[in-house]
């Protein structure tokens, strides 16, 4: 992958990398967190895709952590994939960015 995009992560890396990678990487959607809460968004990649690579930041180890899942890395009940929100029940969010009737 580095070698396809050109992209040195000799010295770590910050969101730029992480922009490059979701313009090159088009078919998953990137979104890095920043711990504790997954309303703490700190890039979110505008693609539209199914298919998500979710990081979770750690500004004490500068280190970037691959998240299976979401509410259990966050110890939520739900959190919704579109805007990020946190609620005790899916079916009790509201949310403008998905459709209900799908």
């Amino acid at each position: 992958m580095l070698e396809t995009t050109g992209i040195d992560l000799s010295n770590g890396a910050v969101i730029l990398e992480i922009v490059r990678f979701q313009k090159h990487f088009r078919e998953y959607k990137k979104t890095v967190y920043q711990f504790p809460s997954c309303e703490n968004v700190m890039f979110e990649g505008q693609v539209e895709s199914s298919k998500r690579l979710n990081l979770l930041y750690d500004n004490v180890d500068i280190h970037y952590y691959v998240i299976t899942n979401v509410t259990g890395t966050m110890t939520k009940q739900y959190v919704c994939k579109a805007c990020n929100k946190e609620c005790r029940r899916e079916f009790t969010h509201v949310c403008v960015q998905t459709c209900r009737d799908a």
